[in-house]
């Protein structure tokens, strides 16, 4: 109730009463808890009111369920391991990997990634091939 008096103050036709003011307590609380300040309030509240006022509780009321922002998305953690400055390779600190500061001599396996693929691809083939054969029927095989 304290930030709507806050917020209303500086116009005079938004005059609310106190049972006014605790009935639009809670969609204050809403604005509040969506990280929105007395500023924004005020922005949504303020500029371009009706004249005459016939309710100044039902024009209020209306702008903040009709203006409520939106919820603002769970902010996400900080990832576990930062990337590698030269090759984008996760790393377990920000900086450079291994590899990439001459400290091991092992080659990445990476660069192998098409041999690896076309023997696992063989190896998936003759699999699929010995099931559908092992699958058929003795009379339909011969």
């Amino acid at each position: 109730m304290a930030t709507l008096f806050r917020v209303i103050r500086p116009e005079p036709r938004l005059r609310l009463g106190e049972a006014e003011a605790r009935e639009l307590a809670p969609l204050v609380a809403q604005w509040l808890a969506r990280h929105c300040t007395a500023a924004d309030l005020a922005q949504a509240l303020l500029p371009g009111l009706p004249t005459p006022m016939h309710s100044a509780a039902a024009v209020l009321r209306y702008r903040l369920e009709h203006k409520m922002p939106p919820v603002r998305p769970v902010a996400r953690p900080p990832a576990r391991y930062a990337e590698c400055a030269k090759c984008h390779d996760p790393v377990p600190r920000p900086g450079i990997c291994r590899p990439c500061a001459d400290l091991t001599t092992q080659t990445p396996t990476a660069r192998k990634g098409a041999e690896v693929a076309t023997a696992g691809a063989a190896r998936v083939r003759t699999a699929l091939r010995s099931a559908i054969t092992a699958s058929r029927p003795a009379h339909i095989a011969a």
